[in-house]
Order: structure tokens, then C-alpha cells, then sequence
């Protein structure tokens, strides 16, 4: 069972001119992988982002585009808000129109008529017009079946880095029933009490000072990795929480997440799509026509903890 980690706030912010970068990409063949981003032209593409879950109501739904290397990012200006964007249900073969929320800059299923059910497809479709061109976008996600299922939803409290009686450091320790057919499953750390005074500086791994934990606030306060190549077939797994995943001192929320194929494959190609041989190659999106991003689903459960100083 392999453990990995992902900056998510970063990959989100990447996402926006991943296009520009694969299509530069592309143009490269074997070699050392140097490449010339500066002269790759550019193509305008819708920006999925956006999961859906079981009983859950549909909405933060993000549709934006992309825009040209060397650009100044005008947020205003990158979220498509006249959108058209619906999601079928493909079993009952119905299609729910979703709304622009103003106050939240995402679609949503605003009336709540549109329900998710585990071992469903649902197909999004996006129609927008970016820089005088109506392009087209879509993608269909298979929602996973029932099943997660937590061991306990409290994982106690621990002073930060806490050794045991031989000296070794305590952890967080979280079992739980998998997913019966999910691609993966991933973790995000959420800390509840974050503030500057009540960051953990005295850590082992980096070093910080007040200004820097105020600028990167977001950075520190979240955190996402996965399990992959776990046991088939396994009844049970478990999951410990890494110390480098703490930099408060407070309460934590973490969410188990069972994702689909797209979920997966997105997580572990969007950014990382150069070899070791400096060779290129396409991530896996799973979006059809004129769009990158992501349209996926999971299930998820949540447990807390709490880290004492």
C-alpha cells in the first residue's frame, strides 16, 4: 500500500493554464524535455471542476476557462457565468439545468430536484462562448457503490509529535471498510483553529515566521494525499495521520473520499505529466470535445481529531 501527497490549492491554480502547457507538450518528442511554452499557440477551453456524491446536493460546480501564457489572471473574467451547464441523469435519461450562483461563483442544482444515487451515471455538458467561439464540453462519471464505512468517527486527541513508551511518536490512526468498487481512495485534512499564534513553529520540517504563515494561511490548512496499490479484496484498511500534515495546534476534520475512474485519474496525471525520461504525455481528463478539468464522483465519510500543544 503506497501513501501520496498533493498541494491542492496549487493544482487548482494550475489547472487554469494546464491547456497552454499540454499543448506545448506535446509538441515535444524524446529527449532531454526542453521545451519552449512561450511559442505554443493557444486554443480556448472550458474548465471543469466539480465532483458530485451521493444524497448530497448538487453544486459547487466551477466552469471557467483557460487563458493565454503570460496573461494577468482577472478572476471576473475567467469564470463563465453565462454558461449553459446541465447533468443527466443517464438512467432515468433526464436532464437538470443548473444555475449561476452570484454570491458563490459556482453552478448548482438550486431547486434540489436532481439526486445522486450510488452506482449511477450522470453526464455534465457545458456550453460557452469564449473569445467569440461556442465550444462544447462533456463528461460522465459513474458514481460508486455504497459501502465506506468508518471504524469511529473521533480519533481522540494527541499532543503534536507524542512518543510512546518506547519513544516513538504516536499517530492518528484511522480504519476503515473501503468502497466496494471505488478507483482509489484519497484523504483531505481540514484545521479548524488556524491563526498565526496558534501555528506550530517549533516543527521539525520548515521553518516559518508570522508573516509567511499569515500570507500562506490557506496552504497550511489544508492538506490531500491517497492510498494506491492496497490489497485487493482487503476488508478493512487503515490510514495514519503524518505529523507533516500538522502545522496548528486545535482541531481537524479529515474526509475519507472513495473516488471513480475520473476522480483517480485525475489526481494522478493533471500534474505530473512529464517522464523520467523527459519525454511528454496527455493526463487522463475524461472530457470530451472542447474541455479540460475534471467531472467525477465519490462517496465520503468524515472523523475528527484534535492536536494539543
Amino acid at each position: 500500500m503506497t501513501r501520496y501527497y498533493l498541494n491542492t490549492l496549487a493544482s487548482i491554480k494550475n489547472l487554469i493554464r494546464f491547456s497552454e502547457l499540454l499543448i506545448a507538450a506535446i509538441l515535444v518528442g524524446c529527449g532531454e524535455g526542453m521545451i519552449d511554452v512561450s511559442s505554443a499557440d493557444y486554443q480556448p477551453k472550458i474548465v471543469i471542476d466539480g465532483y458530485i456524491f451521493p444524497g448530497q446536493k448538487v453544486e459547487d460546480i466551477k466552469i471557467t476557462r483557460n487563458i493565454p501564457l503570460n496573461t494577468n489572471i482577472d478572476v471576473s473574467g475567467i469564470i463563465l457565468f453565462n454558461a449553459e451547464v446541465t447533468i443527466t441523469d443517464l438512467t432515468a435519461n433526464t436532464i437538470y439545468p443548473l444555475s449561476f450562483n452570484y454570491n458563490k461563483l459556482y453552478f448548482e442544482d438550486a431547486g434540489g430536484r436532481l439526486k445522486i444515487e450510488n452506482g449511477k451515471p450522470y453526464k455534465i455538458n457545458v456550453k460557452a462562448k469564449i473569445d467569440n467561439k461556442i465550444l462544447h464540453a462533456e463528461s460522465v462519471t459513474t458514481v460508486p457503490l455504497s459501502g465506506l464505512s468508518l471504524a469511529a468517527k473521533d480519533l481522540g486527541q494527541l499532543k503534536y509529535r507524542e512518543p510512546d513508551t518506547y519513544g516513538n511518536q504516536k499517530k492518528f490512526t484511522l480504519t476503515f471498510k473501503p468502497s466496494p468498487d471505488a478507483a482509489f481512495h484519497s484523504f483531505t485534512i481540514t484545521a479548524y483553529d488556524t491563526a498565526v499564534n496558534n501555528f506550530i513553529y517549533d516543527n521539525p520540517y520548515h521553518k516559518f515566521d508570522s508573516t509567511q504563515v499569515f500570507e500562506n494561511m490557506d496552504s497550511f490548512r489544508h492538506s490531500f494525499s491517497w492510498l494506491q496499490n492496497t490489497r485487493p479484496g482487503a476488508d478493512m484498511l487503515t490510514y495514519q495521520v503524518e505529523w507533516l500534515d500538522i502545522w496548528f495546534y486545535g482541531n481537524y476534520r479529515l474526509i475519507v473520499y472513495a473516488g471513480d475512474q475520473n476522480f483517480k485519474d485525475f489526481i494522478l496525471t493533471h500534474n505530473n505529466v512529464m517522464e523520467m525520461d523527459g519525454n511528454f504525455h496527455e493526463p487522463k481528463l475524461h472530457i470530451e470535445g472542447d474541455g479540460i478539468g475534471v467531472f467525477g464522483s465519490a462517496v465520503s465519510d468524515t472523523v475528527y481529531f484534535k492536536v494539543l500543544k
